[in-house]
């Protein structure tokens, strides 16, 4: 990672997102670029005021960062629609990765209109972190939410390198309905564990491909096949069970109808609004 661009909305949640991306940006030693959105519409005393308080405040923070002076970094507060205006910067800056922090959620206002989290990842191509925990520094253990198609490759190698030679699990979430069938035919448990075996060795296999097409090394992380009808309830289960620090999952949302998004939803976007609502601000969720 060559370029990374996190965005601040000046508040505590944003703080922790800017020393996680700071941290980061020392570890791939890569510039870092620190974003704040003003509503252009507003008045242009009223902006111009807002403006230069923002840039104010978050050069007291990048300041106050340990090893600020050495690092390639950037201030930008700029006027615009706050995740369209996100979406721009990364273009034009050509980041690697999005950093934001974790919104709180308005019931009713995120019903309309997403927050502006959910509205980055929906129409981003980068990669997005959403930080949450409160701490900066490596992840422990790191969970790849891994589907058995060809763009997993690159959620593949995203977990990697994150994980950075630490923990790190590949999950699948297998339904399989010939399982059921046989439940629901009266098969006996060993044919029912018999099949569910050999299952799962194919489906290892294939995580192992998936892998390989990632050029991740095959000693450096562990497969996991679980069971069930609701991805990502399984995938939440795994984090807790691993004790998952950060979770990667990809998203194909682009590329559904606005109505299809808005009624179903991805995986990714399950994950992330489950993680609003059940984690607190002090759990090591991302």
């Amino acid at each position: 990672m060559k370029h990374l661009l996190v965005a601040s909305d000046l508040s505590h949640r944003s703080e922790m997102a800017i020393a996680q991306a700071f941290f980061l940006a020392r570890r791939f030693n890569a510039s870092l670029t620190v974003l704040h959105i003003v509503d252009d519409e507003l008045p242009a005393t009223v902006f111009n005021a807002t403006r230069s308080q923002a840039e104010s405040n978050l050069r007291a923070t990048v300041e106050g960062m340990i090893g600020a002076e050495t690092m390639r970094i950037s201030v930008r507060v700029i006027g615009g629609l706050d995740f369209q205006s996100i979406l721009d910067v990364t273009e034009e800056e050509d980041a690697s990765l999005i950093i934001l922090g974790a919104h709180r959620r308005s019931l009713l206002k995120d019903v309309l209109t997403g927050t502006t989290v959910e509205r980055v990842i929906r129409n981003a191509s980068t990669p997005v972190l959403v930080v949450k925990r409160p701490t900066c520094g490596s992840y422990v253990c790191t969970l790849a939410a891994v589907e058995l198609v060809e763009e997993a490759a690159s959620v593949f190698r995203y977990a990697h390198l994150m994980a950075d030679g630490q923990s790190l699990y590949a999950v699948h979430v297998l339904n399989d309905l010939v399982t059921l069938q046989m439940k629901a035919a009266g098969c006996g448990t060993a044919a029912v564990e018999d099949h569910q075996a050999r299952i799962c060795q194919r489906c290892e296999s294939a995580l192992r491909g998936v892998a390989r097409r990632a050029k991740v090394p095959l000693e450096g992380w562990l497969p996991v096949v679980h069971w069930g009808s609701d991805p990502a309830s399984e995938i939440l289960v795994a984090a807790e069970t691993f004790g998952a620090e950060l979770g990667v999952v990809g998203t194909r949302t682009r590329d559904k109808g606005l109505i299809e998004r808005g009624l179903f939803g991805s995986i990714a976007e399950r994950l992330l609004l489950a993680a609003f609502m059940h984690q607190g601000d002090s759990q090591p969720v991302r």
